[in-house]
């Protein structure tokens, strides 16, 4: 019996295999290679990001293996569930695929946010979402000031909603001071000591506080009329960039006195005594230019 010799192999000649027709848009994250012919068309996972740090997608018009066709020039349309994220604006695909290098900039650290594509050309093509992205918060840059009226709103271009709530002269203004990366989120590990300045150089300010978790609460009292403002300062580290709260009218408050004002003396609303300089030498016999004021009780007139 002779013995058993193996087949000879084979191949073929190459074959060459276009793909087939245009049926749905793909999304790659920084993290995720294509990979046509699979069941899902990519490799690999997202990587974090990182609010506020635009980065780099790629969108394909691939057939129904994820194969790319090269043919494409269609109009796509990027969204993101993130409200303030950044995306850009409709653009043709050129030969089947675009690459947006650094144009989005997710700024809500969550782990749930997903970016979409769609054909706008071409509605009846399959949309594509990326898996869930993880944001985490950026690196503390600066300082946020809020003041009474006002509410944070982190990832908006101002950072906060609201416009400081009008006082009368002595009334007290609740003060909260964040840590803040550049797109206004907080960041629970800061501890630095924060230095308060007012322009109105009457105002009972806080003294330098640290933040805990971030975040600190604190109050102030306006003493003198006219639009204010309170800055925060960081003193632990002063090359973070320092915040200046919206402007806060104050009003005179209740009339409850007079204010008698002699020659040489000026008006000081918020001091203590409500003027200064000293009376001049009066020659006697000769008449003197005297001032009265009605004013509340630091001094503002009415």
């Amino acid at each position: 019996m002779l013995p058993h010799l193996p087949g000879t192999a084979n191949t073929s000649t190459p074959v060459v295999v276009g793909s087939a027709a245009f049926v749905k848009m793909q999304i790659l994250m920084p993290g995720e290679t294509a990979a046509p012919g699979s069941a899902t068309g990519k490799t690999g996972t997202p990587t974090a990001r990182t609010a506020g740090t635009a980065f780099t997608i790629i969108v394909n018009a691939v057939d129904a293996y994820w194969n790319k066709v090269p043919t494409v020039t269609d109009m796509v349309h990027i969204a993101t569930t993130d409200a303030n994220g950044v995306v850009p604006a409709d653009i043709a695909l050129a030969n089947g695929t675009m690459t947006f290098t650094n144009k989005v900039t997710l700024k809500t650290p969550v782990t749930t946010t997903t970016i979409t594509v769609t054909d706008v050309t071409d509605g009846a093509k399959t949309a594509d979402t990326s898996p869930a992205l993880t944001v985490n918060v950026g690196a503390f840059v600066k300082l946020q000031i809020l003041l009474t009226g006002e509410t944070a709103a982190p990832g908006t271009t101002a950072g906060k909603t609201g416009t400081p709530t009008a006082q009368v002269a002595g009334a007290t203004i609740n003060v909260t001071v964040n840590a803040v990366d550049n797109v206004w989120n907080v960041i629970t590990s800061a501890t630095d000591v924060v230095h308060f300045a007012s322009t109105d150089v009457n105002a009972d300010l806080p003294a330098n506080t640290a933040l805990v978790g971030g975040t600190i609460n604190l109050t102030a009292t306006v003493k003198t009329a006219g639009s204010r403002t309170i800055t925060v300062t960081d003193v632990t580290n002063p090359a973070k960039t320092n915040n200046t709260s919206g402007s806060v009218t104050v009003s005179a408050g209740a009339f409850v006195k007079l204010q008698l004002l002699l020659p040489g003396e000026t008006a000081a609303a918020g001091t203590a005594t409500g003027k200064t300089g000293t009376p001049s030498v009066a020659s006697a016999g000769t008449p003197l230019a005297v001032t009265v004021n009605a004013v509340d009780a630091y001094w503002n007139k009415k």
